[in-house]
């Protein structure tokens, strides 16, 4: 019985070091591709350069990153977890956008040069949010704010408690349905010991994000019916991250929601479809009924 444990244990041992390398592998090829100082000569060579500001917040700051007029209508983009206000490039690239908008990204708590710790709740993450907002703002204005992948949950969040700062909210493969952002197994099994102290520690604070949102989710739900803004929703069917039945699971709760399911979208969409983001930055939003936004909004990036 004594051989049996502790083959077992091997096993197990064993099994877990191959999967926390593996992630651990996967990460750092991944971040290579997406490293800071590349992105920025990237931008550079299609003249495109971006100005990086600190903004205080208590006694750390957040580190924000715009290109663009300021005087112009401002679009705020928020990262998924893990990741960096650079996830955005091919938006702040585009001079049709820039034409018009001045783009905003950030690094959320425990990303990139922001000094401020991880935040695992939503309200806390849309706290930093309106600091960015309140940093850009000038005298009453409103923003457009863009959420992607749970950077859709800390924008949910951000409209719940700072609705009257926003004019128009775009979900891209949002982490919004309580029931689909249950934490896995995974994050489970790194959230402590060994597998936690060699995570690197992007990863780390993706997995502390996670655990905390199926709550925070749940507690909006009953809230959701508060939100009154325009609101524009794109998910693609081959998400293989955010099941796309989050999109109908929101749909239930908020109205005024100009959407649209793709077929051949994946998750990575300000990597793969730029120009989807681009054209719901762009479109006017407008009020009439859930139907008759979902298929207009069909035509516009069909176009």
């Amino acid at each position: 019985m004594g051989r049996r444990i502790k083959k077992g244990v091997f096993i197990t041992s064993f099994t877990l070091f191959c999967i926390v390398g593996i992630l651990v592998l996967s990460f750092q090829i991944f971040k290579a591709q997406f490293d800071a100082k590349k992105v920025l000569r990237e931008m550079h060579s299609k003249n495109v350069f971006p100005t990086s500001t600190m903004i205080p917040y208590y006694e750390d700051e957040i580190h924000a990153t715009y290109v663009g007029d300021l005087s112009k209508p401002k679009v705020v983009l928020i990262h998924g977890s893990p990741g960096y206000w650079y996830d955005f490039k091919n938006i702040f690239t585009d001079q049709n956008l820039l034409d018009n908008y001045c783009i905003i990204s950030y690094d959320r708590p425990g990303y990139g040069k922001t000094s401020v710790s991880v935040k695992k709740r939503l309200s806390d993450q849309a706290k930093i949010a309106e600091a960015v907002m309140n940093h850009f703002a000038k005298d009453e204005e409103k923003f457009t704010v863009l959420g992607h992948s749970y950077g859709g949950a800390v924008l949910e969040q951000t409209i719940l408690d700072y609705q009257d700062k926003i004019s128009h909210a775009i979900y891209i493969a949002p982490c919004l349905s309580p029931e689909f952002q249950k934490a896995k197994w995974y994050n489970l099994l790194v959230s402590g010991g060994l597998p936690n102290k060699i995570m690197p520690h992007e990863l780390r604070i993706s997995n502390l994000e996670m655990l905390a949102l199926e709550e925070d989710l749940g507690k909006n739900e009953k809230r959701l019916k508060e939100i009154h803004i325009p609101t524009t929703y794109i998910q693609g069917k081959k998400d293989i991250l955010v099941p796309y039945q989050t999109q109908e699971y929101y749909l239930k709760h908020h109205k005024n929601v100009n959407y649209s399911l793709l077929e051949d979208q994946d998750h990575f969409i300000p990597w793969s479809n730029p120009d989807l983001i681009i054209k719901a930055i762009q479109e006017k939003p407008f009020i009439g009924s859930v139907e008759q936004k979902g298929k207009e909004l069909q035509k516009v990036l069909a176009k």
